[in-house]
């Protein structure tokens, strides 16, 4: 009977496990740097989006400061002699009239949920941040924008346009200033307006931290 090789059938057995193990270690090797690549790609691009959220809120917040000055002057107005500038009154009541709104640049954000690729973001922290920030604080201040719109359209532009009586094209009769009614409008809108600022700002506030957040991710990723 013919002598087995059983030292030279474990080495060949062995090679070819080896040979396997290597190739998924490479197969799986190439995957990670190609989830790696793609994953890079999309935070450079947040990092992108998050930068125009960051100076659009900046812009916004100024704005809002100035309504809520306007709101304030007229709240003021209310309980006093009224205003001894009727342009000013006149500015005043054109500028509650302007609610602008925060509009994320969400594209990349959206087409990361859409196509299942969040979990290509490799950082539990990062992920849930990014979550929470689109899904709850952006939503949040789209809805702030839609009371504050709802308030405009029921109660400020309807009392104006009933009350509000420009002597020139510069200038408004102060005289519905003692109006309960725009009392009431005014307080409430005011308020509104404040809690609205707030948020904004804690909205700036956390885009700032998940931009932080995506940087840190990236200067991983660049090793």
């Amino acid at each position: 009977m013919k002598k087995i090789n059983w030292l030279d059938h474990i080495t060949n057995l062995l090679v070819v496990i080896l040979g396997i193990s290597i190739a998924f270690y490479l197969e799986g090797y190439r995957a990670e740097k190609d989830n790696q690549a793609q994953e890079r790609r999309y935070l450079e691009s947040l990092v992108t989006d998050l930068n125009a959220d960051i100076e659009a809120l900046d812009t916004l917040i100024q704005v809002n400061d100035m309504i809520i000055k306007a709101t304030n002057s007229l709240s003021s107005a209310t309980n006093e002699s009224g205003y001894d500038d009727h342009s000013k009154l006149r500015n005043d009541v054109l500028m509650i009239q302007y609610n602008p709104p925060l509009v994320p640049q969400g594209t990349i954000y959206e087409s990361m949920k859409a196509s299942g690729k969040m979990d290509l973001v490799n950082d539990f922290e990062l992920r849930n941040k990014l979550v929470e920030l689109y899904e709850q604080y952006y939503r949040g201040t789209s809805q702030y924008d839609e009371a504050l719109d709802q308030h405009l359209r029921d109660f400020i532009k309807p009392f104006f346009i009933k009350s509000i009586r420009y002597t020139s094209g510069t200038t408004v009769e102060g005289d519905f200033l003692q109006s309960p009614e725009f009392q009431n409008i005014i307080f409430s809108y005011r308020y509104l307006f404040e809690a609205k600022n707030d948020f904004y700002r804690e909205v700036r506030k956390q885009v700032e931290e998940v931009k932080e957040l995506v940087k840190a991710r990236l200067t991983l990723l660049s090793y």
